[in-house]
């Protein structure tokens, strides 16, 4: 529960529904939106992580702490899975329509856990992790 990805700009044109009818953002939107970025988020208003979304669905996630890993995501119907090198994945998200943006859910077992990640910036810049060669 302490990763995650989001993207910038949810164009609201590639959206799915979900099960309870609730708009979320599809595989190929979410493709397009993250790209070439780094995405930061916050739990409950405080900062929570961010992630470095690279070519070939691979990602560099940085916990609040400064802490990083390497990983990589692919979709699973309307969700967006992610698995890191601790092993402890897959991990699953919906993405949904938020005050100022967006939103990502966590999914287990095909229903929200309620625990939700909320986009607080998106740039270019690549994350700072010493030792990691997938920044590019």
């Amino acid at each position: 529960m302490r990763r995650l990805a989001l993207t910038l700009a949810l164009p609201f044109a590639l959206l799915a529904t979900d099960a309870a009818g609730e708009p979320g953002m599809t595989p190929q939107a979410f493709e397009a939106a993250s790209a070439g970025r780094t995405l930061h988020f916050s739990h409950l208003g405080q900062p929570f992580g961010s992630e470095q979304y690279l070519r070939g669905c691979r990602v560099l996630w940085r916990f609040a702490d400064g802490s990083c890993q390497q990983g990589r995501w692919w979709d699973e119907g309307d969700e967006i899975c992610f698995a890191y090198e601790d092993g402890d994945g897959p991990q699953c998200w919906r993405f949904l329509p938020a005050p100022g943006g967006f939103a990502a859910a966590l999914i287990e077992n095909g229903a929200d856990t309620g625990f939700v990640l909320d986009l607080a910036a998106s740039d270019t810049s690549p994350l700072d992790c010493p030792g990691s060669d997938v920044g590019s």
